[in-house]
This record gives C-alpha cells, structure tokens and sequence, in this order.
C-alpha cells in the first residue's frame, strides 16, 4: 500500500468514528425518551419540540457554517465543531430545566452543523471523482452504525449511570476524539507537501501542493456560495434532500418510542430492535457507494448513477413505509422498518456523493451546507408532527404516511430539477453528457 492509500483509509477511519460519535450524541435524548418525560414530567409534545430544537438549530447554522469550512478547512473546522458540542454533550447530563435542556440542544446542535459537510470537503479533497462512491459509502454508515450502536450501548450506560451519566459519558468520549483529530489529521496538501519536504517520491508521480497553498481569493468566496443558488440542480439538491431528512429524523427520534409504545417492548428488546434496523440502514449506506461506483464502471455518468441511486431509495422507502399503517404484527413491523431503514440510508449517502459530484472541490462544504440546511428544514418538522399526531390519534399510522409522501414528493424534485454539475465540478471529462440521464 502506498503512502497516499494509507492516509486516504487513515482519513476515512477517522471520519467514520467521528460520525458514529456524532449520531450517538443526537440519539441520546430519544433513547432517554420515556425516562427524562417521567423524572421532568415532560409531556410528548413537549418532547417533539425539544427533540427539534436540535434539527431547528442544525438546519439555520449550515448556511454561514459551510462557507467557513470551505475557508478554514475540515481538520480546524471538524475538530473544533466536535470540541463544541461534545460540550454541549456532557452539561446535558447536567441540566435541570425544560429552558436549560432545550438551550443545551440547540447548542448541540449548531455544533454537530460542520460534521457533514466538513466530512464531503475531506473526501473531495483526499478522492477523485469516480473513487468517491466507496469511501462516502463507508463514512455515511456511521449515520446508521451510530444509531445501531446507540440502544445497546446508550441502554447499558443509562441502566449503570442513569440518562445523565449517559450524557456525560458520550460527551467525554467526544472529547477525546476531537484531540485525536486536530493532532494526527493533515490534509492532503499539507501530506503531500510534508513528503515532498521529506525527499519522498510523491504517490502517483503528483507534483507537491504547498501545505498553505490557496484555494481561492477571499473576495471570491461569497460569490461563488451565493451563485450556487442560480442553479436548479441545488434545488433539486435541497429539496430532495428534504425527504431524505425527515424520513431519516423520524425514524432517530421516534423509533424507540413507536416500539415500546405500540408493541409494548421493554427497553431492552426496544434497543436490540432498533438496532437491528439501524444495522440494515448501514449495509444501505455502503450498497449505495458500490452501487454507484459499479454503475460508473459500466459507463454511466458520475451524477447520473447518484440520481438513479438516490431516487429508487426514496421511492423503496416510501413503499416500504406505507404499509406501517395497516400492519399490526411485530416480525412484519419489523421487516418493513428494516427494508425502509436499508432504502432511505441508501438515498442519504447517495445524496453526499451528489455533493462532491455537483460542484468543485473548494465548494463541496457550502453546497453541502446549503443541502444540509433543506434537508433539516424538513427533520425539524418531522418529530413535531409525530409528537402531536401520536398525542392527537393515539397511533403513528398518519406520521409513517406523511413520510411516505414526503419521500416520493423528494424523489420527483430529484428527478426534474438534478440535471448537471455547476460549473466547475470535476466531474470527468466524456461523462458530461450522460449527467442529465
């Protein structure tokens, strides 16, 4: 293995743990669920709205966030971010009020606002084009390996140390990764430039980046985030992405409620379902990067085999949604929601490869905020509008058939408005043409 390929898996290692922590933080507060109700006498609508205040944070710091990242890059970017809100993390455990915990997820969740974007700029940065499918695939399972690992894991925390030692915990393991990454992550200029100072041979005969080489003037910026708004495949980008993220965003802060609530689980066989489920979400996540890096073998366009991808998992998802509603059994329940899980995880991941496909490599961050920010938009909504229809009808059959239509809704603005890279992007050359497939 050469000097480059190590650093690149040493760089996706990274940021797959990264994720996985990132998710396990924003899955606390809905394994916690029924015990912070009961000791804060918290009713579920008052739940919805402090599940979102998260989402609603998240959604409105993508903006200005991403065109930072693009300017300081994902090592300070990323690691500060994660310092933040692991932070914000731990005072969770802390908290003594309905006020004080919601300011404490708002807080978490303008810290965990970098980590995707942040993450798309790094993989753009470290990977060509049409090698991107894999390694995207890799890093976005943390979204289901997260809250795959998180029942169990979060469970076993919160039986020994109660919901707040559960929030510390996670908040201090945070902590720790945060210094890992500011002190052994380079980017790959500063690699190439350090081997180059070295006397090394660079890998693939590339000639040595300066480690504080430019991207792009200052001036230019601003200009370049606020021209990406001209173009109607960042639409079809957000308002795609919009159903991916609320489906996403119900199933993460609901999920654990729907089973104990309306299969009467016990915490324990809640979290090892609910896992279960989440492990089907990440073999979606890495199916959807070979699947697309196949597709690209056998001649399809790089943007065109993530508009494909993204939209068969939408519409998948939404199939597999629908019936919820009329199925009562366990093992069937069970079924769909993992086949759903696997379909909607398929289209998230898809839709960060669509990231580093659509726009170049000093961009990849403000395109990918400007996305995040649609996308949690709509998952602000989505446990709001569970919390008072469970409240209101007394089942969450109406919450999985909106998601439904949102999701085939999302999969339509895909397919109309996604039509081809803004200028710039390194798509390759000779592929151009099919993007509009």
């Amino acid at each position: 293995m050469n000097a480059l390929k190590k650093y690149q898996r040493i760089t996706v290692v990274f940021l797959l743990l990264i994720g996985i922590v990132n998710y396990l933080d924003r899955s606390a507060l809905s394994i916690a669920n029924t015990s912070i109700q009961r000791d804060m006498l918290i009713s579920p609508s008052q739940m919805g709205i402090l599940l979102s205040a998260f989402s609603v944070a998240y959604a409105f710091a993508q903006l200005p966030l991403g065109l930072i990242i693009d300017r300081l890059g994902s090592k300070i970017a990323l690691g500060a971010s994660l310092l933040a809100w692991s932070v914000a993390q731990s005072l969770c455990g802390l908290v003594n009020s309905f006020g004080g915990f919601m300011g404490l997820r708002v807080l978490l969740g303008i810290g965990e606002a970098p980590m995707f974007p942040s993450a798309a700029k790094a993989l753009s940065e470290w990977f060509d084009a049409n090698e991107r499918g894999t390694p995207t695939g890799i890093v976005w399972s943390s979204t289901c390996l997260g809250p795959c690992l998180a029942p169990p894991l979060l469970t076993l925390f919160m039986v020994n140390f109660g919901w707040r030692g559960m929030f510390i915990i996670t908040g201090v393991i945070g902590i720790v990764l945060a210094l890992c990454w500011l002190t052994f992550y380079k980017s790959k200029a500063r690699y190439l430039a350090e081997l180059a100072a070295q006397g090394q041979a660079l890998p693939s005969e590339q000639p040595a980046p300066r480690a504080d080489a430019v991207q792009a003037p200052k001036a230019s910026y601003f200009a370049g985030w606020l021209d990406l708004f001209k173009h109607r495949s960042t639409w079809g980008a957000v308002l795609g992405f919009m159903g991916v993220i609320y489906m996403l965003w119900l199933h993460l802060t609901w999920l654990p409620g729907y089973f104990e609530r309306e299969h009467g689980l016990n915490l324990y066989d809640t979290a090892w379902v609910v896992s279960l489920a989440y492990g089907f979400g990440a073999v979606g996540t890495i199916v959807a990067g070979r699947f697309c890096d196949l597709l690209v073998r056998r001649g399809m366009s790089v943007l065109a085999s993530r508009k494909f991808s993204v939209i068969t998992g939408l519409v998948l998802a939404a199939l597999f949604t629908l019936p919820l509603s009329y199925v009562s059994g366990l093992t069937g329940c069970v079924i769909l929601l993992c086949l759903a899980l696997f379909s909607i995880n398929m289209a998230s991941a898809t839709a960060w490869m669509i990231v580093n496909t659509i726009v170049d490599s000093p961009r990849v961050a403000s395109f990918g905020s400007i996305q995040n920010f649609g996308g949690y938009i709509a998952g602000s909504v989505a446990p709001i509008v569970t919390g008072f229809s469970i409240q209101y009808s007394g089942s969450f059959n109406t919450a999985f058939m909106i998601s439904a239509v949102v999701a085939l809704c999302s999969a339509l603005a895909y397919f109309l408005l996604l039509k081809a890279p803004i200028g710039g992007a390194d798509e390759p050359a000779g592929q151009m043409a099919g993007a509009t497939q």
